[in-house]
């Protein structure tokens, strides 16, 4: 396959070198940048594909775009940004981009709109060798190549010659494939497969390639399965603290700037709870930390698996845990954290026994950030404490409630 280059823009330095590594290991070149001036001294490179990040320092995303659509009106080029800006939007897509990313996205997810773009065709074409130097291509020899080269890795049916290449007249089977032996005779190696009872296909311009894959193809195998493996462990790395298995910060940012925005659309109905543990630093103190992590660690599985698909858990930092729950007001919350405070209360540690915690709850306002959301659910745990531990408080815009 044709390998893409790409440059990727993002001013975030985490999300910028995870992109980066599950596109190379998706085998695509990629020139990384978070300074858009320094992207920008970079543009006179070859690109196949830009991936831009609106809000960057010096020359923004959208500055960029314009530019490069000035010197390369074919460009491809993602839009990606925090912002709902529709005005930025309409402007991307008014310069040209191909397609637009709202931040928090999966990075699957810009996997999935990668692959959807292929390198020009005339880029393609001019990698095809012929037989000879002499030899040339009729202009329907050159529209199935063009074709094949289009779908590259895909199956090009017998239908899509019959509409492409003649237009839909109705064409003999054996019309099709006299075409298709005329073209393979002037091309240098076979690279256009036969698929059985369904059309051709080219999976590579490299004859040798072809050629060897059968043979390769256990081993190949086994390399994508340890591709498979390595994304995985990098997302997991990049989006997940590494004591509890439970989503960090940063993952945690993502997924409330996605509820939020939900929230401003559609009014979908958004609370959080912060839980702290009770008296955690009496247990390192009294049993050690090895203790300690092994405590965290389970009731980290403990919180996985009674909020299985009801809410996302969060290590928010030492001892304390951010629960976000979409779709709940504070009163539906308020009932599952008291079922789950129950339940807490049962888990009977070796070493250490029976232990308690304390709930802080806050609801999504038009105008909240993460932060300002925490802090009131913040308030709410503090009360919680002053009030003996072992107890759920509300922050329901400043009027507190008792458990």
């Amino acid at each position: 396959m044709v390998t893409m280059k790409i440059l990727l823009l993002e001013d975030d330095i985490a999300l910028n070198k995870a992109i980066r590594k599950v596109l190379e290991l998706d085998r695509y070149e990629v020139a990384v940048f978070t300074d858009g001036r320094e992207a920008l001294d970079a543009m006179q490179g070859v690109y196949d594909l830009y991936i831009l990040d609106i809000n960057v320092p010096h020359v923004s995303g959208l500055e960029l775009l314009g530019k490069i659509m000035e010197t390369k009106s074919d460009a491809q080029v993602i839009i990606i940004s925090s912002n709902t800006d529709l005005e930025s939007i309409e402007k991307a897509y008014g310069f040209g981009c191909v397609d637009y990313l709202k931040k928090p996205f999966h990075i699957t997810e810009l996997r999935a709109k990668i692959n959807r773009i292929k390198p020009p065709k005339n880029d393609l074409l001019s990698k095809v060798k012929l037989q000879s130097r002499e030899e040339s291509l009729t202009k329907k020899e050159r529209k199935l190549l063009a074709l094949l080269l289009e779908h590259m890795g895909e199956t090009v049916t017998y239908k899509m010659i019959a509409a492409e290449i003649y237009e839909n007249k109705e064409m003999s089977m054996e019309a099709l494939r006299t075409l298709m032996r005329r073209l393979r005779a002037k091309l240098k190696g076979d690279i256009i497969h036969n698929i059985l009872d369904e059309g051709y296909s080219i999976s590579s311009l490299d004859p040798q390639q072809t050629q060897s894959g059968n043979r390769n193809i256990t081993a190949l195998l086994q390399e994508n399965r340890q591709l498979r493996k390595e994304r995985e462990i990098l997302l997991k790395k990049a989006f997940t603290d590494p004591l509890t298995g439970l989503y960090n910060r940063s993952r945690m940012e993502e997924i409330f700037l996605f509820e939020h925005q939900k929230f401003l659309q559609y009014g979908t109905p958004f609370t959080i709870a912060l839980i702290d543990l009770d008296n955690f630093k009496d247990v390192n103190d009294t049993f050690g930390h090895t203790i300690g992590d092994k405590y965290l660690k389970m009731i980290s599985r403990h919180m996985m698996d009674f909020f299985r698909k009801k809410g996302n858990i969060g290590r928010w930092g030492g001892e304390e845990f951010l629960i976000m729950l979409p779709g709940m007001g504070l009163r539906e919350a308020k009932l599952l954290v008291e079922r789950f405070q129950t339940s807490f209360r049962d888990i009977d540690c070796p070493t250490i026994g029976k232990r308690t915690a304390s709930f802080g709850l806050a609801a999504i306002d038009a105008d909240d950030t993460l932060s300002s959301l925490v802090s009131r659910a913040d308030e709410a745990l503090l009360l919680a404490k002053l009030k003996g531990k072992n107890r759920i408080e509300v922050n329901d815009h400043n009027v507190h409630l008792s458990a």
